[in-house]
């Protein structure tokens, strides 16, 4: 479980579906709405350009998000994407293929489960379902890239009173997502040391991603999951430490942390920009204050439901959120000059068109902004 093109800079991005052009922007044909309904397309980083003199092509690869009118995102399925130059259709050898190596983009998961003892009083119970629907986002993750070029990877935190991850010792002793599910239950009268947690889990990940993981194509996403009520993380108790079993071969470390506080979590999730945060709320007298300010601190989104039994309904939302990501791209041989990019999206359900157009300049070692 473990962790050139030249960027150019957006000069023109519109959502709308009657585009008013102005200054450098031209367009050679306005792309209509077929209905209403909006479709927004999310850029999700600064597009990629670069230039390979050696055939006269440019390559432009852009990832996105296309969400309905509800801001639900849309899968794969859901949709079809038109990559079209200046208005103009892109022969098809152009458009570049989802499983191409130019569109390899890696994906880095790490789940925050609350297992404080009030999981295993919610009606029904939310802990066994908890571990059931984390391993479930685990498994898209996997299916996600069965045949994506990139790399999927995992890290899991677990927590009540006390911090827990499974314990990496040797080559072959990585969890496997089916462990997430022996994670023993919580004792009775275990507190809740949520922004510990979140703040540990957001250091992993950002000290990861310094080191290892730090192209714009490189997804960092974190799901948090508790019923809220930290009652514990203003106590320092970095003394403690230990070892565990999770079944009979998976083996996981617990230890404390120094004393924090909403504040402090909240800065260090923003110094992790790469981060998107999901945090699902889950129980009738959730915090939603405090959940929804950590999502708003990671660019991500707050999910709640106070019925334990929807549990995983919550999770498939935030599955969306990652397996909705797009790329696409095309490389194209192009003469010196400025050119435009239209991505456009169809709806399947609606028929609502979202457009987003990109300008670039391309033909040249001087590939990126006008």
């Amino acid at each position: 479980m473990n962790r050139a093109s030249v960027r150019f800079v957006f000069l023109c991005l519109a959502t709308t579906f009657v585009l008013v052009l102005a200054g450098g922007c031209g367009s050679d044909e306005i792309i209509e709405p077929e209905s209403t309904a909006a479709v927004h397309l999310e850029i999700l980083d600064v597009p990629e350009v670069s230039y390979d003199p050696t055939v006269g092509t440019t390559t432009v690869v852009v990832q996105f998000v296309a969400r309905n009118a509800e801001q639900v995102p849309i899968n794969r399925e859901g949709m079809d994407i038109e990559l079209r130059l200046g208005g103009n259709p892109i022969d098809v050898e152009g458009i570049l293929q989802e499983d191409s190596v130019e569109l390899r983009s890696n994906l880095y998961l790490t789940l925050v489960l609350d297992a404080s003892y009030s999981m295993l009083e919610q009606e029904p119970p939310a802990f066994d379902p908890m571990l059931a629907s984390a391993r479930k986002t685990v498994n898209a993750g996997h299916a996600l890239y069965f045949t994506r070029p990139g790399l999927f990877d995992w890290k899991l935190f677990w927590f009540n009173d006390r911090l827990f991850t499974p314990l990496e010792v040797a080559p072959g002793s990585d969890w496997l997502e089916s462990d997430i599910e022996r994670i023993p239950p919580p004792d009775p009268g275990t507190f809740t040391k949520l922004f510990s947690a979140v703040e540990v889990a957001v250091e992993d990940s950002k000290s990861f991603a310094d080191q290892n993981a730090n192209d714009p194509r490189d997804h960092h996403v974190m799901v948090v999951l508790s019923d809220g009520g930290d009652n514990y993380s203003w106590f320092p108790n970095s003394e403690l430490n230990g070892t565990g079993m999770a079944g009979t071969n998976r083996e996981y470390v617990y230890f404390g942390h120094k004393a924090t506080n909403e504040d402090q979590v909240l800065s260090t999730i923003r110094s992790h920009p790469a981060l998107k945060l999901n945090v699902i709320g889950l129980g009738s007298s959730v915090v939603d204050s405090d959940l929804a300010a950590l999502a708003a601190a990671g660019n991500g989104r707050y999910f709640k439901n106070p019925d334990s039994s929807e549990i995983q309904d919550l999770f498939d939302q935030v599955i969306l959120e990652f397996t909705s990501i797009q790329t696409n791209g095309v490389t194209i041989p192009l003469p010196s000059g400025d050119y435009r990019l239209d991505i456009v999206v169809t709806d399947h359900a609606t028929g609502a068109v979202g457009v987003q157009y990109v300008n670039f300049h391309g033909g040249d070692a001087a590939a990126g902004p006008n």
